[in-house]
């Protein structure tokens, strides 16, 4: 008898693909572009539902993704003046079949289009602005002004079935009241619009140290409670995994001290998103595969889709709701910055840069006990308050010698039932996981998130009374269709 452990429907969870990262690639490929064009000018009509467009992607998937447009949507080409910023209205030059309608008929058919696609809805990047110049003229606003275009523009939202807003930067970038006003005439004039502010301004090294300062913990104060979603924010690929740990472990805390009903965005560091019961901003694409100008690896969409689909069991819940432990100790990563080629970001020079980060971090459950013959990876894990599903997750470091490498460790865990399911990523040496009920007597079986059919490993394992044993081999041996040992392997267990 064949199982199926992955539920074939989505659930609402606020994960979305992202625009921005393809823009990059796509312009960098542009052959013949107009001089001074940027990332933003990438977006139009067909970069997103031409014949090659990017939107004819993420088969399987789609249902569990909103569609978020990046900068540039609703500006002209080639705009630099960030005043023009912030109107809302689809460029009639980027999206022609739409010119003939008004704002609002633009928003609405790009955003039926979409979900005919068999995506979840569409989104829009927006900053934590009004338009402030038009037709080349400055335009002044009062207060009372800023909340009229706001609450016009929710309007169009609410008119369009816009799904998701992506509040990013802007002049009110740092001023919290703004964004709170924002959000207010989100909630009364389009209140199925999800409203995603960012943890803007933390310091991508930690030059001055790592902790937060008064001013940004404020904000968070503020901010967090006109949020639906909070994004842990933009951060530098080599070191991604230690710099998002460290911003979750500080929005967690936060939001736990204010009680904010926000659910955290790790944008794509998908597997923290799995293991700490946040949404996701998948930023990469299938066609990153065909990139060859960039200094980076390409990243493999199999790890988001593996955390999309564990989602559909576990879904993202409440950052400020839930127990929550951080580890004392600390790990440093280092990226060794080489000498680039101008124009790549971060516009860094040559030389060591470093983030460090909780060990561990852990959401309604014990931290995880780790040990390791030398470097430990950071280990995060959680149980899911609306299921009980457990999930653990082991990421890579960065060091001087390299980005994307695990150190095997032996970890142990605490928590969840015999009855529910467990979602591992990333490897290990071995991994122990303690039930709260007794479990001995029980099939283990596995099945790879990447795939339909689970399997008996019972024979690979240990069972004794309440532990599960898991060696790290069983991760590469459950049937993935792409080469395992190339991905961060991604498997859901249940004892039956």
């Amino acid at each position: 008898m064949n199982m199926n452990f992955i539920p074939a429907q989505a659930k609402d969870t606020g994960s979305y693909f992202c625009t921005w990262d393809s823009q990059c690639d796509h312009i960098n490929t542009w052959k013949d572009r107009p001089q001074g064009f940027t990332s933003r000018d990438a977006m139009c009509e067909e970069f997103l539902f031409g014949e090659k467009g990017l939107l004819n992607s993420f088969d399987g998937v789609r249902e569990d993704l909103i569609v978020v447009l990046d900068d540039g949507w609703d500006v002209p080409y080639g705009a630099k003046d960030t005043r023009v910023f912030g109107s809302l209205e689809a460029d009639p030059e980027r999206f022609p079949s739409l010119r003939h309608l008004t704002p609002a008929g633009r928003l609405k058919a790009l955003s039926e289009r979409v979900r005919a696609l068999g995506y979840k809805g569409l989104g829009l990047w927006v900053p934590s602005q009004s338009q402030l110049m038009i037709n080349g003229k400055e335009i002044s606003r009062t207060p009372e002004e800023e909340r009229l275009f706001w609450e016009e523009r929710a309007k169009w939202c609410g008119e369009a079935d816009i799904t998701y807003l992506k509040v990013d930067w802007g002049a009110h970038n740092h001023d919290a009241g703004y964004r709170v006003m924002m959000t207010e005439c989100v909630r009364k004039y389009s209140p199925r619009t999800a409203v995603e502010h960012g943890f803007a301004g933390y310091p991508l090294f930690e030059e001055n140290g790592y902790k937060i300062t008064p001013e940004k913990a404020d904000y968070l104060k503020t901010v967090l409670p006109a949020s639906d979603y909070l994004r842990t924010y933009d951060v530098v690929h080599e070191i991604k995994y230690a710099s998002t740990v460290n911003r979750v472990s500080i929005c967690l805390n936060a939001a736990k001290e204010c009680g904010s009903d926000a659910i955290l965005n790790i944008e794509d560091t998908a597997l923290i998103g799995a293991a700490l019961g946040c949404s996701i901003g998948v930023m990469r694409h299938e066609l990153e595969m065909e990139r060859k100008y960039l200094p980076l690896p390409p990243r493999r969409v199999s790890e988001s889709v593996c955390a999309l689909r564990w989602q559909r069991i576990a879904p993202p819940f409440s950052a400020g709701k839930t127990e929550l432990h951080i580890s004392a100790e600390r790990l440093k990563d280092v990226w060794r910055c080489p000498k680039r080629e101008p124009g790549f970001w971060p516009d860094v020079t040559e030389g060591d840069y470093y983030v460090t980060a909780p060990a561990a971090v852990s959401r309604n459950m014990p931290l995880p006990g780790v040990e390791a013959n030398g470097e430990k990876p950071y280990v995060l894990c959680s149980v899911n308050p609306e299921n009980g599903a457990l999930c653990v997750a082991v990421t890579p470091r960065t060091f001087v010698e390299g980005i994307d490498i695990t150190p095997l460790a032996r970890i142990r865990v605490k928590g969840g039932a015999p009855d529910k399911p467990v979602g591992i990523f990333g490897r290990f040496e071995s991994l122990c996981i303690e039930f709260d009920e007794e479990a001995q007597g029980r099939r283990v079986f596995a099945q790879n998130l990447l795939s339909d059919t689970a399997q008996d490993i019972t024979s690979l394992v240990a069972l004794s009374g309440r532990c599960l044993t898991i060696p790290g081999s069983v991760m590469l041996s459950t049937g993935a269709p792409e080469e395992p040992e190339k991905g961060i392997p991604a498997i859901v267990i249940k004892l039956i």
